[in-house]
């Protein structure tokens, strides 16, 4: 099959299969006379591989080396070291919600701080006379 086929079998862009190629994270195709691509479906398989793992947020490389393991017949060994992989970016996933969670708290305070017109220690637009030690955010009339 071509570079076309494969991507659409696959599901991602020819791009992304020469960016893959370019990387090394896929081997170089074979060619055909007229210099064409052309793969089989060991290189099918490795590609939907690589584009699941990538769709989790692993890296090119991880994706890369876990993917040839899997063309190369060692799928259980594959997913041995895909688990604490599978770990670590889940426990990122919870960093990054919780770090989500607390910047919506603070927005949500914000805005009502700024609704209220109330005293705002985090963000100081203006002062409302020289000699005050507190700031306040101007109330939107």
């Amino acid at each position: 099959m071509n570079v076309s086929e494969l991507a659409r079998q696959a599901g991602t862009s020819p791009g992304t299969v020469r960016f893959y190629e370019r990387q090394g994270v896929l081997p170089a195709a074979r060619r055909e006379g007229n210099g064409y691509r052309l793969y089989d479906d060991v290189d099918l398989c490795r590609l939907r591989v690589l584009v699941s793992l990538r769709g989790l947020g692993l890296s090119v490389i991880e994706s890369g080396q876990l993917a040839s393991q899997c063309a190369a017949g060692q799928c259980d060994d594959m997913c041995s070291d895909l688990l604490p992989r599978l770990a670590s970016r889940r426990a990122e996933i919870a960093a990054a919600r919780a770090e989500l969670e607390h910047l919506d708290a603070e927005l949500v305070r914000l805005e009502g701080a700024i609704d209220r017109g109330a005293p705002n220690a985090t963000l100081c637009l203006e002062r409302r006379d020289r000699g005050a030690a507190s700031m306040r955010l101007p109330v939107r009339a």
